[in-house]
């Protein structure tokens, strides 16, 4: 397993998929401090710094490091049939389990530093724009990473179902840019709109039942998307209190949200296993030629 991970680490780190899509990202997310800062918007208070650090980990950050985790994974063994790399490596007194674990392995630690790389920025854009970096603001961080993480770990077993199922790495290039497209786009858009109409498209519309509908749908019917999950967990990390009008918002913590969350939380824990099982299954009756 050591010698797979470290063969697929160093080549991972080489492929231009990974640094095109963090440089994408950075494009992206760097802009976004600049224009606050430009603007004179300055962040006094960890309370504001971290609101504002998960909204563009979870937002920009996550949804192109969750394109890298599903590309990775998807052409992580029919790239290397195609190469013929396999064969030579299965020729090895390599086991099928401890080849592919190895690989799983790597592709984890490079989705990690992509995840410490956006945390980073973010954190040093927030102080940048003169916000306290205190304990708290380290905290949320680890936490949040963490529930990231899951949610990669997540994706890369998928892509691997689909490099596992598909022989041609360029058509599962395709199916998972398409998949990103209507699984993780246009589903949760239809997903709103069912919230919607089953509450506020009506004569009485009601906000707190659509974002309790809201919460249910989505976890109902997007339990297949992890960044939903991971929303849906945030979301619950602050809380409005007062009337309406005079409404005070409260950062209570990422903890308080997964407290209150445990069936998405445990969605972010146990698919990757049942991922990563229909995968290693896969990979065990591949015919490697």
């Amino acid at each position: 397993m050591l010698w797979g991970f470290e063969l697929e680490f160093k080549q991972s780190l080489r492929t231009k998929k990974l640094w095109v899509i963090l440089g994408v990202m950075m494009l992206l997310y760097i802009p976004t401090f600049y224009i606050q800062k430009t603007t004179g918007v300055e962040v006094k208070s960890v309370q504001e710094a971290v609101s504002i650090l998960v909204g563009s980990v979870t937002g920009f950050g996550g949804f192109f490091i969750a394109i890298l985790a599903l590309l990775i994974g998807a052409t992580a063994i029919n790239g290397e049939i195609e190469k013929g790399t396999l064969r030579v490596a299965m020729s090895k007194p390599v086991k099928r389990l401890s080849y592919i674990g190895g690989k799983f392995l790597a592709h984890t630690l490079i989705v990690l530093l992509a995840l410490i790389l956006t945390t980073f920025v973010g954190v040093a854009g927030l102080k940048w724009l003169g916000a306290p970096i205190e304990g708290k603001l380290i905290t949320e961080s680890l936490l949040l990473n963490g529930l990231l993480m899951l949610a990669m770990v997540q994706l890369i077993a998928l892509g691997y179902i689909l490099s596992t199922t598909i022989r041609s790495s360029s058509t599962a290039l395709g199916v998972a840019l398409v998949l990103v497209f209507v699984a993780f786009m246009i589903m949760p858009a239809i997903v709103q709109y069912m919230a919607a109409k089953d509450t506020v498209l009506n004569n009485n519309p009601d906000l707190n039942a659509f974002r309790d509908k809201s919460r249910e749908y989505r976890t109902r019917y997007l339990f297949y998307d992890p960044l939903e999950q991971i929303n849906i967990i945030v979301n619950d990390a602050t809380e409005v209190s007062g009337e309406s009008g005079r409404e005070k918002v409260e950062y209570v913590g990422i903890s308080r949200g997964i407290a209150k969350n445990p069936i998405n939380f445990g969605i972010l824990i146990g698919l990757p296993f049942v991922y990563l099982a229909a995968s290693l299954y896969r990979f065990t009756r591949m015919d490697l030629r």
